[in-house]
Order: structure tokens, then C-alpha cells, then sequence
């Protein structure tokens, strides 16, 4: 399939004509500081869900944020015509990837949530908007949520999508594979690359052009120090091995993360992959800092000490 960008609007991105868009909206880093982003970055992150069709069907996934509600659901309407089976799935069990589901279940027909694992999506919302989303979920005529486990395909027409568990991860987290476009979706790992403010405007491609938007370890480093640091220090062989698995038992033409630009071509992500192996060996070399109790702790500790 053709891996040239078609068309940019507002919102949507037309990755593979037809086949794989992006949805969703960007942050302004340095104006709005995010927990999971290194302290002192910048520039504009493209955020977004994908959306794979073929033929008559049609799935999601991943449902951006909630503050750029507007944008994806303009581009799911946008990408819905033609379509019967309607179904979403979710990478992790995070806000990032399912605020939106409510909204998406309620007003575009969505017959089939999927989730890998053991924690079902529609749980999420119990402690998110509780009553208001239960009820929403509750009043969607035949909707059903389906478990679905680590290696199994799903079909989406002609598309064959493979669920992958993955080293490189927080808690639930697992990654897709689709054979027919060669497309790796990697949830929040491989989401470090952003757009530098001052060459941003509207209808900007979210895609890594291959002139721009260095592949640096270091960058990388710094990106999972603040996102994944429990990789500080540890022997990073599991993941190393894992990533050289899923790279060598697959051919892979682009990695499209759910925050930052989506990276393009196999040489291209041979690179990142390449760079990404770098990037634990720098943080497995560090030294992990000891442990504090906070001050409100000390002085029972210092009680218990006593005793």
C-alpha cells in the first residue's frame, strides 16, 4: 500500500488513502506542562487516535483527548462513510487513550469495544464520569465489549491486526501490528517527537519529514526518564530482546505512536528502533536516586526507629 500522506486537514490526517487516518489535536508543550513530559521541553505534540477501514468496516484506535473532542469527532465523521461494523480499540487503560469513549459509543455507532488483557475499558469510567458514562454505555443497543489476548488477529476486512505484549511499558499497556499496511501502533513509547512551535500551522502534517525532527537517544532518554522511569538502573536485556523480536519478525513501514509525529518509512524506523536501544542502555547506566520519606512520614519513622 502506498505510504505517501494524501491530504491534512484540521484534525484529521490521511495517512494510507482509504485505509489509516489520525485524528486528534496538538499541545502547545511549554505552554501547558504535561507530568509525562520531560521538564524544559517545547514545541507542538500532535495527539491522536487512529482509525483503520476497509471495505465496510471500520475500527478505532485509541480516542485522543478530551480537550480536542471537537477535532476527533470531526475526523471520525469524516472517515465513517461506507461503514456497517463500527469497533474501537483501546492500547492502555489511560485517559489519553479513552476519555473519549463515551462520547465516540454515543454518537458514531460503535458496536464492539476491544481490550487485551484483563482490564475491560468500560471499567475505566466508574471513577471518571461514573453514573453519566455507565448509563451511556448501558443505553447503547448492542454494544459488547470483547476480550481479546495478546497474539490474537483481529480483521477489519482485508486489515489483520495483531496484538502485541510488550516489555517497553507501563502497567496494561500493549501495542497493535496491522500485516497489510506494515503499520506499528506503540501507545505512549516511541511518542517523543514533537514540531517546533514557530513551523507549525494549521493543515501541518503529522508526520516526521526525513529531514526534520532528529532521532537522538538522548532525547529519548529524557523523554523515559520522565514517563517510564523505573528503567533507570535496571538490566535492560528483557526489553532490549523484546524489541529486537518484534523488529526482526516483522516488517515494519511506520510507527505511529498516540502522542507525538508519526514516524514513516522502514529505514526511518529501523533508526528509531536503532536509537531506542541506545536510549535504555543510557538510562540503564545511571544510577537510580535513593529513597526519601517524604516529611510528613519522618516523623513516624523516626518514631518507629525509636521503639
Amino acid at each position: 500500500m502506498s505510504a505517501t500522506v494524501m491530504t491534512e486537514s484540521e484534525g484529521l490526517a490521511e495517512i494510507i488513502p482509504g485505509t489509516l487516518y489520525a485524528t486528534g489535536g496538538w499541545l502547545d508543550v511549554a505552554a501547558r506542562p504535561i507530568s509525562w513530559l520531560p521538564a524544559g521541553a517545547s514545541g507542538l505534540l500532535p495527539v491522536q487516535g487512529y482509525v483503520l477501514r476497509d471495505g465496510g468496516e471500520w475500527l478505532m484506535v485509541d480516542t485522543g483527548l478530551a480537550v480536542h473532542w471537537p477535532l476527533v469527532a470531526g475526523g471520525i465523521r469524516a472517515t465513517l462513510g461506507g461503514t456497517a461494523r463500527r469497533r474501537l480499540i483501546t492500547t492502555r487503560r489511560e485517559q489519553d487513550c479513552m476519555i473519549n469513549l463515551p462520547a465516540i459509543l454515543r454518537d458514531f455507532g460503535v458496536s464492539e469495544v476491544l481490550y487485551a488483557g484483563v482490564l475491560n475499558p468500560l471499567d475505566f469510567f466508574e471513577g471518571v464520569e461514573e453514573t453519566d458514562a455507565a448509563a451511556r454505555i448501558e443505553a447503547t443497543p448492542g454494544l459488547r465489549a470483547v476480550r481479546i489476548a495478546p497474539g490474537v488477529v483481529t480483521e477489519i476486512g482485508r486489515l489483520r491486526l495483531e496484538v502485541l505484549r510488550v516489555e517497553l511499558r507501563l502497567l496494561a499497556t500493549n501495542w497493535f501490528y496491522e500485516s497489510a499496511t506494515r503499520t506499528l501502533f506503540t501507545s505512549d513509547a516511541f511518542a517523543f517527537l514533537a514540531r517546533p512551535a514557530a513551523a507549525w500551522a494549521p493543515g501541518q502534517s503529522r508526520l516526521r519529514g526525513a529531514n526534520e525532527a532528529p532521532i537522538r537517544a538522548g532525547d529519548i532518554a529524557q523523554y523515559l526518564s520522565a514517563k517510564m522511569d523505573w528503567l533507570i538502573g535496571i538490566d535492560p536485556a528483557p526489553v532490549l530482546r523484546d524489541l529486537d523480536t518484534i523488529l526482526a519478525a516483522r516488517p515494519i513501514d511506520r510507527l505511529c505512536p498516540g502522542f507525538g509525529l508519526v514516524i514513516e518509512g522502514e529505514e526511518a524506523v529501523r533508526e528509531a528502533f536503532a536509537r531506542m536501544r541506545d536510549a535504555l542502555q543510557i538510562l540503564a547506566a545511571r544510577r537510580r536516586a535513593p529513597w526519601h520519606f517524604p516529611e510528613v512520614l519522618l516523623p513516624f519513622a523516626v518514631a518507629e526507629a525509636a521503639v
